[in-house]
C-alpha cells in the first residue's frame, strides 16, 4: 500500500505562534522538531496499517523544514520549491490514500490557530459559488483528481471540524484547541502523538474509506485582501476579474484550475512582498 502525506506546520502539536513557523526565527529553530515528531507518529500509524511505501511532501512555506536524516526505510521526502503541485507534489493515481498532517483552518475561522488559506493575502476561496474551502478542501480536490481519497487530517479542533464537514467518514486527530489566532490549549506530546498514530492506523485499515473529493467542472472564485493583490493576479491567463478584489478561474479540469490558482497567487505575491 502506497500512502501520500502532505504535512504543514501551523497545525502541528505544540505550535501556536507565528514565530514558530517562520524560517530564521529563534522560536522556529527551537520548535521545528515538533513537526518531525508529528510526522513520525503518522508514519508509525502507516506502518501499523501495512503501508510499504510513503511519500511525504514538506508543504510549509518553502518546503525546507524537514530533514531526510533518519527517515525510515520506504519513506521519501519532497523538499524545495518551486514544485508543480505545491503542497500536493508527489501525489499520483498509484496511492491508496492521502493524509494531511499539521493542517489549519481556512481564513476567517474564529479561534482557529493561524487560520489562512494558502497565503495571508487570500481572503476567501469558493468553489461553484457556494462551497467555501481552505487548504483541506483545495488540496483534497487535487488528490481527488487522481482518484485518491483523503482519509485523515490532524491539526487544531477547528480544522478537524472543517474536514469532517467536507469529507464524511474522514478520521481526524485534534492535537490542540484553538483559543485565538495565536493562542491554543495544547495537548501533552504523548497524547497528541497517540491520537495521530491511532487515527492514521484506523483510517488506513478501514474497509470503507471516504470517497475521493472531486471538483471537476467547478469554477473557483478567489477573493483577495486588497485590490493591489487582485491587480496582479488578474494578469494571469485563464482568469476573469469579477470586481476589485475577486477573480474567477474556470478550466475543463480541476488540476488546471488548481495550477492557475497557484500561478495567480504567485503573481499577487509581488504586491505582498513589495
Amino acid at each position: 500500500m502506497r500512502v501520500f502525506i502532505s504535512i504543514d506546520l501551523e497545525g502541528i502539536s505544540g505550535v501556536y505562534s507565528e514565530e514558530q513557523t517562520e524560517l530564521g526565527d529563534a522560536a522556529y529553530a527551537r520548535d521545528i522538531d515538533l513537526m518531525r515528531a508529528d510526522l513520525d507518529a503518522a508514519l508509525a500509524g502507516c506502518v501499523a496499517a501495512g503501508a510499504d511505501e510513503v511519500v511525504v511532501c514538506d508543504a510549509h512555506d518553502h518546503s525546507a523544514n524537514l530533514s531526510f536524516r533518519e527517515l525510515p526505510s520506504g519513506v521519501t521526502l519532497v523538499s524545495g520549491t518551486p514544485t508543480p503541485l505545491s503542497m500536493m507534489t508527489g501525489i499520483d493515481a498509484s496511492f491508496a490514500a492521502a493524509l494531511f498532517v499539521g493542517y489549519h483552518a481556512r481564513a476567517g475561522t474564529a479561534a482557529a490557530v493561524m487560520d489562512h488559506t494558502y497565503v495571508g493575502f487570500v481572503f476567501r476561496v469558493r468553489l461553484d459559488e457556494h462551497l467555501e474551502v481552505g487548504e483541506v478542501g483545495i488540496n483534497a480536490g487535487v488528490a481527488g483528481a487522481f482518484g485518491v481519497p483523503v482519509v485523515f487530517v490532524s491539526g487544531d479542533d477547528k480544522v478537524v471540524r472543517e474536514a469532517a464537514e467536507l469529507v464524511p467518514g474522514i478520521e481526524t486527530a485534534a492535537v490542540k484547541v484553538g483559543v485565538a489566532r495565536t493562542a491554543a490549549r495544547l495537548l501533552a506530546p504523548d497524547e497528541a502523538h497517540r491520537r495521530i498514530r491511532e487515527g492514521v492506523e484506523r483510517a488506513l485499515s478501514a474497509e470503507r474509506k471516504p470517497e475521493p473529493l472531486r471538483f471537476e467542472g467547478m469554477p473557483m472564485r478567489v477573493v483577495f485582501m486588497k485590490t493591489e493583490y487582485c491587480d496582479r493576479a488578474s494578469r494571469c491567463p485563464a482568469v476573469t476579474r469579477v470586481d476589485a478584489r475577486a477573480i474567477d478561474i474556470e478550466a475543463p479540469d480541476y488540476l488546471t484550475v488548481y495550477r492557475t490558482f497557484l500561478t495567480a497567487v504567485d503573481l499577487a505575491a509581488g504586491a505582498a512582498n513589495a
